[in-house]
């Protein structure tokens, strides 16, 4: 019988690009070859606790609105298990090559939306990688299904056949801590999904009366105004310039990865410096590293702000197993222009401390579910009009403590990767396991060729930030934002400053003072505008777009 999609999951299900599949996908890496008998046998029968890995889409069949699940009858799992021989010398240059291959390969859209491949042949043992569909589950979700395969002892016995009955016991959510970067958002998911029905209501308002957003930060009797600020901060939030993490996209992907690092060495520096979380560090790494990247490639940073998106988990404790899209996305700015590593960490700190507060992941929530209502051409324009903000997606999943086998043979690292949508070409994900954090990135073909440069510049970032703490020279002083980014921008200033004479040839500004009197100011260099009215002028333009957007979506 045929089930309803979510609006969360069928949002997803919309967002294919041929430039980017909205596909999740990960690897586990073996010392030594796995038996393809026993490998089949487990994912045949633990995976099978999950029936929706067994069921295939059905779209509406107008058109419009959410498609179905339904049962595969001919589901055979020997077309989602496949084996792959690594070319020689079957090295991590090599397996990079079939993986970027692999990520870019659709789907078959007639069959349940996953695969699993055995890469054989990477030196003495191989790779496991998976292929499941944004629309099947996220990203905390599928690692807990992944991993549920999983045992915790070398000598498991060999699975047994195909269960009929629900998922078997499993303690392996003692191993795995619940959570994302931020942790778990403290509304529930059917409440987010009531937000999101009252958000739509509110935003067809819009449609002739654009300036409502406006009104909406400051005072709503309709929605939370909660909700109303957050909108009208994204609808005038400008979009990241184009960038080698963010532009035109093409269809050919790169993907790198570290090293396995220590755990304990990440929460050393952490303490060191205001009581860092593990998250705030890695974050900070992250930013360094592209702000080295950036300056390779001759971009300018002393003044640059980059912003990602970030999944929340919004699950409640002991829902882990239930597949399904239950996370939702914020925005986190990158102090990319500031230089010191320590200060850049404390920024870092001190923004995530705010969006931990925030009702951002709640409403953000909302916002998806209402998106993925809507028939696929407008959800995407609507998806692009808020992903275009970015210039990347960075996820951080905390995985098992201790170490795990599956089908016989010890797991020795984890990776994953999240899609992303829009013009973003910039995906980094980190994952912890058995003690380490490995970091990985994927990355467009035509913006970054050469995402193991930014890989580097993450541990030259995180043994710059090591070394101070070893060496003692750390410094925990109260956070002053002046440092090198605000010289930069005085420096700007003074050099763009028009001499005397431009000045005064330069026209008067064409805007009305709010007692309706000609501004006096002079416009600005190709503007009609002072500084001041310009800026409004620019938001007045946003939500005209966004009106024009809401038009389609309520029509």
């Amino acid at each position: 019988m045929a089930q309803r999609m979510s609006n969360a999951d069928n949002f997803w299900l919309s967002m294919d690009e041929p430039t980017n599949l909205m596909v999740i996908t990960g690897f586990m890496e073996f010392k030594k070859p796995l038996d393809f008998n026993r490998l089949y046998a487990t994912i045949d029968s633990r995976l099978a606790s999950f029936p929706r890995f067994q069921q295939k889409i059905v779209p509406p069949k107008s058109g419009l609105g959410v498609a179905n699940w339904e049962e595969d009858k001919h589901f055979d799992l020997r077309s989602h298990l496949q084996r792959i021989a690594l070319p020689a010398p079957g090295d991590k240059t090599e397996l990079q090559e079939v993986i970027a291959n692999l990520t870019v390969a659709p789907l078959d859209p007639y069959k349940p939306l996953w695969q699993v491949h055995l890469i054989e042949n990477y030196g003495d043992g191989c790779i496991l990688f998976f292929r499941i569909h944004h629309c099947i589950t996220d990203g905390i979700a599928g690692i807990y299904v992944l991993l549920s395969m999983a045992d915790q002892e070398p000598d498991a016995p060999w699975p047994k056949s195909r269960p009929k009955k629900k998922p078997r016991p499993f303690s392996i959510g003692a191993l795995l801590p619940l959570g994302s970067m931020i942790g778990t958002a403290k509304k529930t998911y059917k409440a987010a999904e009531g937000l999101g029905r009252q958000a739509i209501k509110e935003l067809g308002k819009t449609v002739s009366d654009p300036a409502h957003l406006k009104r909406l930060g400051k005072k709503s009797s309709c929605i939370p105004t909660d909700f109303a600020s957050v909108l009208s901060k994204y609808m005038i939030m400008s979009s990241d310039p184009n960038s080698a993490f963010k532009g035109k996209l093409g269809v050919r992907k790169r993907v790198a990865w570290t090293e396995p690092m220590s755990l304990d060495k990440i929460k050393t520096v952490g303490r060191a410096i205001s009581t860092a979380t593990l998250n705030d560090v890695l974050i900070a790494t992250v930013t360094g590293a592209m702000r080295r990247y950036l300056k390779s490639r001759n971009t300018r940073v002393n003044e640059l702000d980059l912003r990602v998106t970030v999944p929340v988990n919004i699950r409640k404790p002991g829902t882990e197993f239930e597949l399904g899209n239950k996370f939702s996305l914020v925005f986190l700015p990158l102090p990319v222009h500031l230089e010191d590593p320590v200060l850049r960490l404390k920024e870092i700190k001190r923004r995530m401390d705010q969006l931990k507060s925030s009702p951002d992941p709640l409403i953000n929530f909302a916002l998806l579910s209402v998106m993925g209502y809507l028939p696929p051409l407008l959800a995407k324009k609507a998806s692009a009009f808020f992903g275009n903000k970015a210039s990347g997606v960075l996820t951080n999943v905390p995985g098992p403590r201790e170490t795990l086998y599956f089908a016989g043979q010890k797991i020795e690292n984890f990776m994953f990767w999240v899609p992303r949508s829009g013009n973003i070409g910039l995906g980094i994900s980190i994952i912890s396991y058995d003690g380490k954090v490995t970091v990985g990135v994927a990355s467009d073909e035509g913006l970054m060729a050469d995402p193991e440069i930014l890989l580097e510049g993450f541990e030259e970032e995180f043994n710059s930030l090591l070394a101070l703490v070893q060496s003692g020279k750390i410094y925990d002083e109260p956070l002053v934002l002046h440092d090198r980014y605000q010289e930069a921008r005085s420096h700007a200033e003074t050099v763009t400053m028009p001499d005397a004479g431009e000045e005064s040839s330069r026209a008067s500004c064409q805007a009305l003072t709010k007692t309706g009197i000609a501004c006096k100011n002079k416009a600005l260099a190709d503007s009609d505008y002072c500084s001041v009215h310009q800026q409004q002028a620019e938001e007045e333009m946003h939500l005209q777009d966004v009106a024009k957007i809401m038009r389609e979506l309520t029509n």
